[in-house]
């Protein structure tokens, strides 16, 4: 049996925006009768497989009257709900997006006759997933049971596990700044004596990270199952760090 698969476009990253300005591979140091700063930019990164993911769904009816098309719509939206939580899914993980009823006013097929007017009522679902193993079963059982269309799919990081990446990038992101710093003040003659400022930028939901999730489009092929390959989710955090620094023969006194 053939089966279909979605395919995720690219590796997703998560960027935490330094602070201030200048690039990751940039770095200064100054020295003055009273004070001597060495500033770098660090940048570390983190991946891991997602651990979540978030399908966009819709169930959508015509009708000739307003009336009938919510009818219609609430009976394959329930049915397709019914569907979810047999598979096992609660209802916090099946939420509403969007509802909305409208009047189309369709162009006549030939001249002098009245535009036809039908209504077209919507009912978009958000369904959120911790198995991301269990998407393509989801997106079969949502269309097999009234869902008319797939608007997107997103293999991302949880909260949790997120936050706890983010930590890791940045501790490799000090890390990485700290090596630089002491490289440039090693060839000026100077030692690293401590830290002045960091400065670091910070990130929001991980579905509306810039790049923060991967996606996935459904193929359609008669009669076949749904598959969904991803690759690793990546964080990356880049921090400006302002050091202090002493000439050698200062510390060593």
């Amino acid at each position: 049996m053939h089966r279909r698969t979605l395919l995720a476009v690219g590796l997703a990253t998560l960027l935490l925006v330094a602070g201030c300005a200048g690039g990751s591979s940039s770095a200064e140091s100054t020295a003055t009768p009273d004070e001597r700063t060495i500033q770098v930019a660090g940048t570390g990164s983190t991946q891991a497989e997602p651990n979540q993911a978030v399908v966009d769904v819709a169930v959508v009816a015509t009708a000739d009257d307003a009336a009938t098309a919510r009818q219609r719509l609430a009976a394959n939206a329930s049915q397709m709900r019914s569907a979810l939580t047999d598979l096992g899914l609660d209802d916090d993980q099946i939420t509403t997006m969007r509802y909305d009823i409208n009047r189309d006013r369709r162009r006549p097929r030939e001249e002098g006759t009245e535009p036809r007017v039908q209504y077209r009522a919507s009912h978009a679902f958000e369904i959120t997933l911790t198995e991301t193993d269990r998407v393509g079963t989801v997106v079969d059982t949502a269309v097999q049971n009234g869902a008319t269309e797939i608007y997107d799919i997103q293999l991302t990081l949880s909260t949790d596990r997120r936050r706890s990446l983010e930590r890791d990038a940045r501790r490799a992101a000090m890390t990485d700044a700290r090596e630089k710093a002491e490289n440039i003040a090693d060839a000026a003659n100077l030692t690293v004596t401590g830290v002045e400022v960091v400065r670091t930028g910070g990130g929001g939901a991980p579905r509306q990270y810039a790049g923060g999730a991967a996606s996935a489009t459904p193929t359609a092929v008669a009669d076949a199952g749904t598959d969904v390959e991803s690759g690793p989710v990546s964080v990356t955090a880049t921090v400006r760090v302002v050091y202090n620094a002493a000439p050698e023969n200062e510390t060593d006194t």
